[in-house]
């Protein structure tokens, strides 16, 4: 009995644990729930690319399109406002040509008192340079014939006159015997107008349709051009409505007038609207008295050529006139073209519409009056629209749409792989599923899955946990280097402030503090023209700083000026003196460029340079002697090209004086900051110029000196006499002369004396081993800079034959033998001569 009942117990037990775990019901039906989820979730992407995909398409064409209609409405606005202008600057040009030769007309004959009885001499000449400038079509003077006070005088003037119009021969004064009425009317005929058939009758001298100059005629007396409009002289323009009421506001308020748009004679079978616009002649300046007027004749299609880009295409105009007369053209680039009668534009683009009025009437003049006015209506067109109108929407929103295609076909392909993948691992896992299910009971089996998974955690929070140890560990290594090494940078820092340099052969310790470095700094900035503003301003507290200073020890200084230039100066001309300061300090800059000397400046013919400055300079005095000896070359190249072109330079020369020693340079501020140079070495190089004489170089003893240790003792000759300077007693001074080079063919034979043959054979085997060591005798040691040495091509070469035959009496300088023969020539540099 207590076995069955333990075996029950057993059994109640074991299956209580086998009903934990779901059932293979449950898992299916869970696998349905989660299936149902991720084709609701994948429906729902794939709407949405849809949507995004049509959202995208449409703004991307809109956009396109936005930016068309933008650049549409940019265009047309920038057409408008050139068009507008054009309108308005070319009548005003109209009125302005003739308003100028109306005033030459009253300048010339208003004193004289003779109106009407006035006809222009070449009038044609003086009339041309009008019409283009006005573009207009003709251009005529009018007088104001009064019918029962001046016409019959003034008719009779025009038949004694007439031949000033056309010549003896013109077909004004003889009738043309092929010719028949009315072509064969001379100017004797008189006065003429037109009845209401067209044809030409003697002019009554009345109108009516006038109600304040019924009496008064305008006929056309001169005009240009003539052989065109030969027919029209004596005609009354005042005979027409449409010319009658221009000319009556003209007459009563002496101001320019327009008439309305008329059809020219000459253009019987093209429509071509045109006006005439008058301008009033005054009997005298400051008179309100018309006696006549200046007209001009002009298409209204002159006013829109030659306005717009040629890539504007189909922009309308409107032209308007106060009498009810309306002209539709187009613009195309410099075409214009009628395109007929009355407002012709697209109502479409009503919205567009942009009017501009022509103003006719200068600031000040009586506007009262029955005036004609014009306006000018501008329209866009499909032709213009259609520009800046294409496909590129269209194209834009299938390119979007094609870009979200591919994109939801790449997720599409993905969403598969990424499903397939997981249905073969749901697969596997189910097979090994089945095989654990298998090997262990279920109670058992989900014990150690979860003991598997919480070793898994263990092992990742383990190396979760490792590496933030070494994270934290690699920080502090770091501090600890960081600090160790900010540490040694602050020491070095420190220990760095002052520094050793080795120039020649002696250990020179200088200052590296960081003021002498701003100051050495700044001072070179202003040296190469780098120093920034001039303003100076004592109340923004600029003195409260240190002065911006330094002394140098180590520099050269050079003054040197043109001897017999005030003489010459005195007797030429301000152009003729600076040619010849211009091209010989133009050379010394060249010269200093190249062997980087610092030009201090120019005081009148004086010119100043500097070595040594603001960097130190171990050769600086042979340098800027150097430059002494290049500047005075160029002196008597430029005197000697000068003297060809008869400025008379040939006796001018310069002299030079040079000093070494300290020098104090900085600069000083003011209201106009400026490098300046101060010391005792500055008045000495000053007294050594001033004691040179023409064509020479004087260096002072401790210029001479630093040319000595620099090997280049060859170049000093000893004054024969002390100079006496101001406030320095007297110096010994030395001349300074370049020694040239001496080369020998290896070969050659010198014919003299046994000793000159003696100082060849030494010179030309010193030559040969300096040449082998790979030495220059020009290179003057180890110390020397490239601005001290000269290769040997850019030396003048002495050979054998260029001494002559006479080499008995050449003879070598001792010390110069001495040095050549010499065992060991790579130690040139270090013998004193």
């Amino acid at each position: 009995m207590y076995s069955n009942r333990r075996r029950s117990s057993l059994v109640s037990s074991n299956d209580a644990v086998d009903s934990a775990p779901p059932t293979e019901d449950e898992d299916e039906v869970v696998r349905h729930r989660q299936d149902r989820r991720v084709f609701i979730i994948r429906s729902v992407l794939i709407l949405a690319l849809i949507t995004a995909t049509a959202v995208v398409a449409t703004f991307a064409g809109l956009y396109v399109r936005s930016d068309e209609e933008d650049n549409f409405e940019m265009q047309y606005d920038d057409s408008v406002a050139k068009v507008g202008e054009a309108f308005q600057y070319r009548l005003s040009v109209k009125r302005d040509s003739i308003m100028t030769f109306s005033s030459m007309i009253t300048s010339r004959y208003g004193q004289l008192g003779t109106w009407p009885n006035v006809t222009i001499p070449n009038f044609k000449e003086q009339t041309e340079g009008l019409l283009d400038i006005a573009l207009g079509k003709a251009v005529s003077f009018n007088p104001i014939i009064t019918q029962d006070v001046d016409r019959l005088q003034w008719e009779a003037y025009a038949t004694e006159s007439a031949y000033i119009l056309g010549g003896e021969n013109s077909s004004l004064i003889v009738p043309d015997p092929n010719a028949t009425w009315p072509d064969n009317r001379t100017v004797s005929f008189g006065i003429y107008r037109r009845d209401a058939d067209k044809n030409i009758i003697y002019d009554p001298g009345y109108d009516l349709e006038s109600k304040h100059y019924s009496d008064v005629m305008v006929p056309v007396w001169q005009i240009a051009p003539f052989e065109l409009n030969e027919r029209a002289v004596m005609f009354n323009l005042h005979s027409e409505i449409n010319r009658m009421q221009a000319l009556d506001n003209m007459m009563m308020h002496a101001v320019p007038s327009l008439t309305a748009i008329l059809q020219l004679v000459q253009d019987k079978d093209v429509t071509r609207p045109a006006a005439i616009l008058f301008y009033p002649v005054l009997d005298a300046f400051g008179s309100r008295k018309v006696v006549g007027s200046v007209s001009l004749v002009f298409y209204w299609e002159s006013f829109l050529a030659s306005i717009l880009p040629g890539y504007i295409k189909g922009m309308v105009c409107v032209l308007s006139a106060s009498t009810n007369q309306t002209y539709s053209y187009t613009i195309s680039g410099d075409v214009v073209k009628l395109m007929g009668e009355g407002d012709l534009h697209d109502p479409n683009y009503d919205e567009y519409e942009e009017v501009v009025e022509a103003k006719l009437l200068l600031d000040g003049e009586d506007g009262a009056g029955k005036f004609i006015t014009y306006t000018l209506s501008m329209y866009p067109s499909e032709e213009f629209e259609a520009q800046y109108s294409s496909n590129k929407p269209a194209v834009y929103a299938v390119g979007a749409v094609l870009i979200f295609l591919f994109t939801a076909g790449l997720f599409l392909l993905y969403d598969y792989l990424v499903e397939d993948r997981q249905k073969k691992m749901s697969h596997l896992a189910t097979q090994r599923g089945n095989i654990v299910n298998a090997m262990f009971p279920a109670a058992f089996r989900d014990r150690l899955y979860k003991t598997q998974g919480n070793a898994s955690v263990r092992r990742q929070s383990s190396l979760v946990d490792g590496r933030r140890s070494e994270r934290e560990g690699s920080s502090n290594d770091v501090d600890t280097e960081s600090h160790t090494e900010s540490h040694n940078e602050g020491v070095s820092s420190v220990l760095s402030m002052n520094t050793t340099k080795t120039v020649g052969g002696a250990a020179i310790l200088r200052r590296s503090s960081a003021g002498a470095k701003f100051r050495l700094k700044h001072i070179e900035k202003v040296m190469k023209g780098f120093a920034g503003t001039n303003h100076f301003d004592p109340g923004q507290g600029v003195l409260d700083d240190e002065p911006i200073a330094e002394l140098f020890h180590n520099t050269s200084i050079m003054f040197s000026d043109i001897v017999g230039f005030t003489k010459w100066s005195s007797e030429r001309s301000p152009n003729e003196v600076f040619k010849l300061l211009e091209q010989i300090f133009w050379e010394f800059d060249e010269i200093a460029a190249n062997l980087n000397v610092f030009k201090l400046g120019t005081i009148g013919d004086c010119y100043i340079a500097v070595t040594g400055i603001p960097q130190p300079v171990q050769d600086h005095a042979i340098l800027l002697t150097q430059f002494a000896f290049d500047a005075r070359d160029k002196v008597r190249e430029v005197c000697a090209r000068l003297e060809s072109e008869g400025l008379d330079t040939a006796k001018l020369d310069m002299r030079f004086g040079i000093h070494s020693g300290d020098i104090t340079a900085g600069i000083l501020r003011g209201a106009k900051s400026r490098f300046e140079l101060f010391g005792d070495t500055i008045n000495t190089a000053s007294r050594m110029e001033s004691t040179s004489l023409s064509g020479k170089i004087q260096v002072s003893e401790e210029t001479a000196m630093l040319i000595r240790r620099g090997s280049k003792s060859q170049w000093l000759t000893k004054r024969d006499t002390l100079v006496t300077a101001k406030g320095k007693g007297e110096l010994q001074t030395y001349w300074a002369e370049p020694q040239r080079s001496v080369s020998f063919s290896d070969g050659q034979k010198v014919i003299g004396s046994q000793r000159g043959l003696f100082q060849s054979s030494i010179l030309r085997n010193s030559v040969l081993q300096w040449s082998e060591s790979g030495v220059s005798l020009e290179n003057d040691g180890p110390d020397s800079t490239p601005s001290s040495r000269r290769s040997s091509a850019e030396q003048k070469e002495v050979t054998i034959e260029d001494l002559g035959n006479e080499s008995e009496s050449f003879e070598f300088d001792p010390d110069f033998i001495k040095l050549m023969s010499r065992k060991d020539p790579t130690t040139a540099g270090d013998e004193k001569v």
